[in-house]
């Protein structure tokens, strides 16, 4: 039946009804109430055909009660539907809108920089008030996306910035480029509204994903320093084993299983100083993304997470310097432009002073203590046209330690990489990568009167194409290519120059290709489900340098079963591995702060690390996949609900995730990894799985700033085979060395005056499996304590509190003249109530009671540590 609704005219809608307010008392109404209840209730003369709209549809209102548009709330109703109003003498007509395909056929594009140096702005957001859509900035500041013809209220929003809001005209393709005020901290409290804090993670299609807020982190510094890794540990999910350990452990996983990248390139150890800060310069840095389960098809290689940390592209306005003097570091920075602004450049270097400050201690225990670190970051940025540019980028770093009389241990990265960013037109974004890393081990000790040397080395060489395509509204297509030719040197022993560099033992070089393609694509169906879909086609390439030994498959591998000899460079000795790898996320916007996402995700690990110590350190050894050493894969399933509250400025999150692994690798008892040429023969293969859930809330405006995070999460293992030293713990399933069933972190910074601001940060850790021998046996007259099983106890539990004070030294002379430079002064202090966290146990033999054992613990910075540092810009 056709029925025709005429609303009469009222005075105050006879201008134009559309611009007329309607009060909204809650956020859900079905269409029918909207149009047959409130719309005549406020006199709004409209005309429909009830047999083409659906009555039954339910609108969602951002927030309520709240009075609203006519306008935007037929938007709503006609959003994904054939259909159309216009006003026409008075009256509004709500008719079936047969859509042209050609409708959307304007693009606009461009890039959002910072307006004070001109840094690309990553994940801002570019949005259409009238349509309730927006896009994201890629890695490189660009976005893209088509619109129908008209005029547009546009905002362009990123946290810490003032909000950009502008109308344009849409009638034809053209590039529009975007630059932001940073925001005064003084105003942030002022200015905590929807517009300027929209929740990214309720919006972004991405499950499992953090970016580390430099700013915030600036305000919580490590031992007085500004560090990547250690803000990461104060995130949900994340931690580590202890002080003085490399790496951090994602859901529970080894620390080999990340995928660390610097501009591109992919990095091996990205640690100094006992692993108590990362390599990353703060100075340096622009961006810092942390992926923890859904991996976009781009991105493979490693199993748990990747952390890409992107570097700033050097200031466009003017040369800056900065810097700062501390007592664990001292580092300085200096970008601007060159070229007469055709380009821009980048240097930072870093070091520490720490030996020399052990050295002057009154404890002779330091008077032999070597323990420094040095690097290097370079960046060179040239603007070939506003479609092109070039980038070369590069860092070096090293480390040297020594304790005493034990041996002197040396380790860094070097990287190299040039890239091409190239804007094919307004829908098409295409950046080339090519990239050397490097990363390096050297041990030097004194045996028997002679200088004993040791050294092993990894090189990549890799070539990578990324592209991204606009092609229709609501549809995004990512494509690309990869290749990696790994070139390892496991392990030498020599003697120093004075006794000939004589080789005492060697292994022999392996080589490999890995490579992938991938596909993904990111689809919008209407205003709410957003979907994502990737494909990646991955593949590893053993070259077969070196021999291969074949076992007996009926008898554990050992050099006593080895069967057969395949040489080097035949067929059989070069191991290809192919996988298929889907990734797969759907997200549904539950209102406008709130959506509801669940992701699937598979990848395969071909590079792993060996370290037969819940402690990786730098010597540990790096091997790749091949005819004896299997690729760990991995699937994960993550489910997550996210709330924004504008009024409050509170992102909340909660996230359940499970994750099982393949081939993972653990040791025999008693395993020998280094210099071993047949390591395989100390390898086992089992089964891993990770179940768990995170909480995290996060305050990013105002005043009072911070979060909490907190995880409940379960990490075991299983090696089960009827193969004689090939099970653990009688095939049963085990605590992982990494799980933490609770895992708490508690991060506030307070912005007591305009130049003063306190900050704390809390953590809670459960302690990590140990395993603690039951008895013990005696061998050539030494006390060797017996492990039955693996595990089965715990370290004590872990926790710590760290304080900081930042004050902001006045901008101003005594005289009124402002200063040419900015500068603060940092005090920290360290576990402040000097808990002794455990980090592992020892077994000894109690001296001058032979038969009885004793444990002690091994704590790592088990004290307060005060600390202060100086920042300076200008």
């Amino acid at each position: 039946m056709l029925t025709i609704l005429t609303l009469r005219h009222s005075a105050k809608s006879q201008s134009n009804p559309l611009t007329q307010e309607v009060f909204i008392a809650k956020q859900r109404y079905k269409v029918s109430t909207l149009l047959e209840k409130v719309f005549p209730e406020n006199e709004i003369p409209l005309s429909y055909h009830d047999n083409i709209v659906p009555l039954k549809k339910v609108i969602v209102f951002g927030e309520a009660p709240k009075s609203y548009a006519v306008q935007r709330i037929l938007e709503k109703v006609c959003e994904n539907e054939n259909l159309k109003y216009e006003l026409k003498g008075g009256q509004i007509l709500l008719q079936y809108y047969d859509r042209p395909e050609n409708e959307y056929r304007y693009t606009i594009s461009g890039k959002v920089k910072d307006a004070e140096n001109g840094e690309v702005l990553i994940g801002a957001t570019v949005y259409l008030a009238n349509l309730e859509v927006g896009v994201s900035t890629n890695a490189y500041g660009f976005y893209s996306f088509s619109i129908p013809t008209g005029k547009y209220k546009l905002q362009v929003r990123y946290i810490g910035y003032r909000l950009v809001e502008t109308e344009v005209e849409v009638n034809k393709d053209f590039q529009r480029d975007f630059e932001l005020e940073p925001m005064p901290y003084q105003l942030e409290d002022l200015l905590v509204d929807e517009s300027q804090s929209m929740d990214v993670q309720a919006h972004s299609i991405l499950s499992s994903t953090n970016r580390i807020d430099m700013d915030m982190a600036e305000s919580i510094p490590y031992l007085g320093e500004v560090d990547v890794f250690q803000s990461s540990l104060l995130l949900p999910g994340i931690t580590n084993i202890g002080e003085g350990v490399s790496g951090v452990n994602v859901r529970g996983a080894s620390s080999d299983q990340n995928l660390v990248l610097m501009d591109e390139a992919v990095l091996y150890n990205a640690n100094h100083f006992f692993g108590l800060i990362s390599i990353f310069n703060p100075d340096a840095i622009n961006d810092v993304e942390i992926l923890k389960g859904d991996f976009p098809a781009k991105y493979g290689g490693r199993t748990s997470s990747v952390m890409h940390v992107r570097q700033k592209e050097g200031n466009e306005k003017k040369v800056k310097v900065s810097g700062g003097l501390g007592l664990i570091t001292s580092r300085l920075m200096v970008d601007g432009p060159v070229l007469g602004q055709k380009a821009t450049f980048l240097f930072s270097a870093r070091s520490t002073f720490w030996d020399l400050i052990l050295r002057n201690l009154s404890d002779p225990d330091f008077n032999d203590v070597r323990a420094n670190f040095q690097d290097l970051n370079g960046k060179f940025k040239y603007n070939i046209n506003s479609n092109n540019k070039v980038y070369f980028s590069g860092y070096w770093g090293g480390d040297a330690t020594k304790f005493g009389t034990e041996a002197l241990q040396k380790w860094g990265n070097s990287v190299l990489s040039l890239r091409w960013n190239h804007i094919l037109n307004n829908k098409h974004f295409f950046n080339l990568t090519s990239y050397y890393t490097g990363y390096r081990y050297s041990v030097i000790e004194d045996v028997e009167f002679k200088e004993v040397r040791g050294r092993a080395l990894i090189n990549d060489l890799a070539f990578k194409l990324d592209a991204t395509s606009y092609l229709v509204p609501g549809f995004i297509l990512d494509w690309g290519i990869s290749t990696i030719h790994h070139h390892l040197s496991p392990g030498e022993v020599s003697t120093g120059e004075l006794y000939g560099n004589e080789t005492l033992s060697s292994l022999p070089d392996e080589r490999s290709f890995e490579s992938a393609v991938y596909l993904s694509s990111e689809n919008q169906f209407g205003g709410r489900l957003t979907t994502s879909l990737g494909l990646r086609l991955a593949h590893f390439r053993n070259t077969g340098e070196s021999d291969v030994y074949v076992y007996n498959s009926q008898a554990s591998k050992s050099i006593q079963s080895i069967s057969d000899t395949i040489k080097a460079g035949s067929d059989e000795s070069k191991v290809s591995y192919w996988n298929l790898l889907p990734r797969v996320s759907v997200k549904f916007q539950l209102g406008e702060n709130s959506s509801v996402k669940a992701s699937y995700s598979s990848s395969v690990q071909y590079m792993h690390l060996l370290s037969n110590t819940t402690s990786p350190s730098s010597s540990d050894a790096w091997v790749m996949s091949g005819y004896n050493i299997l690729p760990t894969t991995m699937n994960q399933i993550t489910l997550g609900v996210y709330k924004y509250f504008p009024l409050l400025d509170l992102n909340a999150s909660t996230e359940v995730y499970h994750r099982s692994l393949n081939h993972v690798i653990d040791y025999k008892n008693g395993a020998n990894l280094i210099l071993n040429q047949n390591v395989e023969t100390e390898l086992i293969y089992g089964v891993e799985r990770a179940y768990g859930i995170e909480f995290f809330i996060k305050k990013t405006l105002g005043r009072w700033t911070g979060w909490i995070g907190y995880t409940l999460s379960k990490v075991e293992r299983k090696f089960d085979s009827t193969l004689e030293g090939e099970s653990i713990n009688q095939g049963q399933y085990y605590p992982s060395d990494f799980d933490r069933t609770h895992d708490f972190a508690l991060t506030v910074a307070f912005e007591a005056t305009e130049r003063l601001t306190l900050s704390s940060n809390f953590v809670f850790y459960t302690g990590v499996p140990y395993s603690f021998p039951d008895s013990k046996y005696e061998v050539d007259g030494l006390l060797v304590p017996n492990f039955p099983d693996r595990n089965l106890d715990r370290l004590s539990n872990y926790h710590r509190l760290d304080v900081s004070a930042t004050y902001e030294i006045s901008p101003y002379k005594k005289n009124g003249e402002k200063r040419n430079y900015e500068s603060n002064v940092v005090f920290s202090v360290y576990n402040v109530y000097g808990r002794k966290n455990a980090q592992a146990y020892f077994f000894t033999e109690k001296d001058g009671n032979p038969g009885q054992s004793s444990v002690q613990q091994l704590s790592v910075l088990s004290f307060p540590i005060p600390t202060v540092t100086y920042n300076f810009r200008f």
